[in-house]
C-alpha cells in the first residue's frame, strides 16, 4: 500500500512539474515538462501495476516439487525448475534484501520469456549475473525464512 501511495505522490509531483515548467527560469520549460511527462508515465504505470497487485488473489510464490513459481513482481510469472538452479545468493539495495537465483543457462532461460518481462530480466542479468531474483518485500514472508525455505528445498533436490 505504501508503494502505491508513493507512486501517487510521484504522479502528483510530475503533474506539478508539467504545470510549473513555464513559470520557472532555472531550466528550459521543455526539459522540465519532459521530466514531468517521463515521471507521469513511469510512476503512473507503476501505480497501476501496484494497484492491480493489491487485488491479485494468485499466490505470490509457490515452492513445490517442480520448482519455484514466482508471481511476486513485474518480471515474474514463470516457473524456475529445480534442475536449472545452481545456487542462491543474497543481494541488497539499501535496506531491501533479495534472493538471486543462479541458473545453469541464464540466456536460454531469458529466451523463453517475451515482452517487458524479458527486458526486466536482462536488466537484472546485467547487474547481478542472473535474470531471476525474489524479494520478500512483496510477499507476506520474512526474508530469512524465505531464503532458508528455498535453500532447504534446493539442497534436498541436489541430494537426490
Amino acid at each position: 500500500m505504501l508503494t502505491f501511495l508513493g507512486s501517487v505522490a510521484f504522479v502528483l509531483v510530475s503533474l506539478w512539474l508539467i504545470s510549473y515548467a513555464d513559470d520557472q527560469d532555472r531550466y528550459t520549460p521543455t526539459f522540465v515538462k519532459g521530466a514531468g511527462y517521463v515521471g507521469l508515465i513511469f510512476f503512473g504505470l507503476c501505480g497501476l501495476y501496484i494497484f492491480y497487485k493489491l487485488f491479485d488473489t494468485k499466490p505470490g510464490l509457490i515452492i513445490d516439487g517442480n520448482g519455484i513459481l514466482d508471481n511476486s513482481s513485474a518480471a515474474s510469472g514463470h516457473i524456475i525448475k529445480w534442475d536449472r538452479i545452481v545456487g542462491l545468493r543474497v543481494g541488497q539495495v539499501k535496506s531491501t534484501k533479495f534472493i538471486l537465483i543462479d541458473l545453469v543457462d541464464p540466456e536460454q532461460f531469458m529466451n523463453e520469456v517475451k515482452g517487458i518481462k524479458k527486458t526486466l530480466m536482462w536488466g537484472t542479468y546485467k547487474m547481478y549475473g542472473t535474470p531471476t531474483s525474489i524479494s520478500s518485500s512483496t510477499l507476506n514472508c520474512d526474508f530469512d525464512e524465505l531464503y532458508n525455505l528455498i535453500d532447504k528445498r534446493l539442497q534436498s533436490k541436489s541430494a537426490v
